[in-house]
């Protein structure tokens, strides 16, 4: 998807408010129209929700600069909010070194036997194993951003922030949707009765996320594109602290009387452990 550039001259804050409102409304109009196009509504909600907010393709997540940007913007915005954009610019030839630097090791990297792979960034890493990246499209992607002018800076920072802000109204929403097949459950109950299931049966979750995440999506009829990138999955990942821990002892007892209903007995027993965990961190 393309973006069009700002071209006025403006303050680092007023570019980014204006263009923060401008990716925030588009990206928005997208989704609801798409949706409302659709046959298939439910498939088209999540198709969308998962291509412009979970995976959006212009949020270089896997980039090393990227991540530095954001993590000292965000970090500037707690401390310092009024002038956290000068702030954050003020130290582009830093993260510029430190994303030179991680090039020039990967690069080495590279040429040498793949069993020093795991020297690799974290990030690099992710990528490779969640997507079909090569090391030299992530460096590439990085030389791009690394060219990057103050003003595209902020533009990025800006859709950034539009797209994260879209991704959690939506996700909110998507817990209130009812679903044929699950009647009233949202989707962390969904998940945590999967969870359990997988626990009664001796089954090493935890291990195979991915495809517990995958076999969910399938049984739910919910698309996905990059499975580690999909709410099911982050829920899977840690399915009692994905909300908060009064969410999570509500969701623990609605789960428990859907147990309960069926006679599962050894279910049980490991759901009331959980609640009595839960409950301990409430006090």
């Amino acid at each position: 998807m393309r973006y069009r550039i700002m071209e006025a001259n403006h303050p680092p804050k007023e570019l980014f408010l204006k263009a923060y409102s401008r990716f925030y409304h588009s990206l928005k109009k997208k989704y609801l129209d798409g949706i409302e196009r659709a046959n298939n509504k439910a498939y088209a909600r999540a198709y969308y929700f998962q291509t412009l907010f979970a995976e959006n393709k212009s949020i270089p997540r896997y980039s090393v600069f990227f991540h530095l940007l954001t993590s000292i913007f965000n970090h500037y915005r707690k401390v310092d909010e009024s002038h956290s954009l000068e702030l954050t610019l003020g130290r582009l030839s830093e993260m510029e070194e430190r994303t030179s630097t991680i090039i020039e090791q990967t690069m080495i990297i590279r040429t040498t036997l793949s069993e020093r792979f795991y020297q690799l960034n974290g990030l690099y890493i992710q990528a490779l194993k969640e997507s079909h990246t090569s090391i030299l499209e992530l460096i590439a992607t990085e030389q791009r951003l690394l060219k990057y002018s103050e003003k595209k800076i902020l533009l990025l920072l800006a859709l950034n922030e539009a797209v994260h802000e879209l991704h959690e109204e939506f996700s909110s929403l998507e817990e209130e949707i009812e679903q044929p097949l699950e009647s009233k459950l949202t989707r962390s109950q969904q998940v945590l009765i999967f969870h359990y299931l997988s626990q009664s049966r001796g089954g090493k979750q935890k291990k195979n996320v991915s495809k517990c995440a995958a076999a969910l999506h399938d049984f739910l009829g919910i698309p996905y594109t990059k499975i580690t990138n999909s709410d099911l999955y982050k829920k899977l990942l840690r399915p009692l602290t994905f909300s908060s821990p009064k969410t999570t002892l509500q969701n623990l007892e609605i789960v428990r009387s859907f147990f309960e209903d069926w006679g599962l007995v050894p279910v049980i027993s490991l759901i009331d452990s959980d609640i009595e965990k839960v409950k301990k961190t409430l006090k």
